[in-house]
């Protein structure tokens, strides 16, 4: 589930990020994977707590 999530959002902002920096006024190409992979790495963190506090609850937490 978790996997599946990181995935879905490393996919979703990184496809919509160069549009929102070129918008913005800045170069998508310069910015975008630094942005990404550190945005899919804080995310990923999130979800699978955020996952593993859903399967868990009731049973330890």
């Amino acid at each position: 589930m978790s996997i599946l999530g990181c995935v879905t959002w490393g996919t979703v902002a990184g496809s919509m990020l160069p549009f929102i920096l070129r918008r913005v006024g800045l170069d998508p190409a310069s910015a975008s994977a630094p942005m990404v992979a550190t945005m899919v790495d804080v995310c990923g963190i999130l979800i699978y707590f955020t996952a593993a506090a859903i399967l868990l609850r009731g049973t330890l937490l």
